[in-house]
């Protein structure tokens, strides 16, 4: 390709800014494994359901496979190399380790910073996802500022269909 066809976009990746002159088309996932070598994330299915490519964006859990890396310009992502802070491990990280939750260790990365999106998501009164767990203690959303609206939204509603009757 000649380089009238590429973009150059600036991107916030793990606290660290890169400049990238790129093709259009490249996905996130393959900037931030080609390009940045950041290899925590990894090509599942690449139809964004096995989750092993999640990482976020400005906090927001992203199927990276699935989007392209031209429309991060300027944002920030975090992958798992950048979760843990000053030498300690990320909560959901620790979790993994104490439970011995990382079955062959291939979609881990995914988890955790599925997790690490969702328990945000849950602390703005936003789940996009909610289980029964007869045997937990009742789930309970954080006290929420004044004036909001106390019910539950699932924000990805149109790619669920367990939640299109509710």
């Amino acid at each position: 390709m000649s380089d009238t066809t590429r973009q150059t976009v600036l991107l916030h990746v793990n606290g660290r800014e890169h400049a990238l002159d790129i093709e259009p088309r490249m996905s996130l996932l393959d900037v931030l494994r080609d390009e940045l070598h950041l290899t925590a994330s990894k090509l599942g299915c690449n139809r964004g359901a096995s989750g092993a490519c999640t990482v976020l964006v400005e906090g927001e859990r992203v199927n990276a496979c699935l989007a392209l890396a031209v429309q991060f310009d300027g944002h920030a992502i975090t992958t798992l190399e950048g979760v843990a802070q000053d030498g300690h491990l990320h909560p959901p990280q620790a979790a993994f380790v104490a439970h011995d939750g990382f079955q062959c260790g291939y979609c881990t990365p995914g988890q955790i910073c599925s997790a690490i999106g969702m328990a945000r998501e849950f602390r703005r009164h936003l789940p996009s996802a909610l289980a029964a767990d007869l045997a937990a203690p009742r789930l309970r959303m954080p006290p929420s500022p004044a004036g909001a609206s106390r019910r539950w939204v699932c924000r990805r509603r149109e790619r669920h269909r367990a939640c299109s009757s509710s």
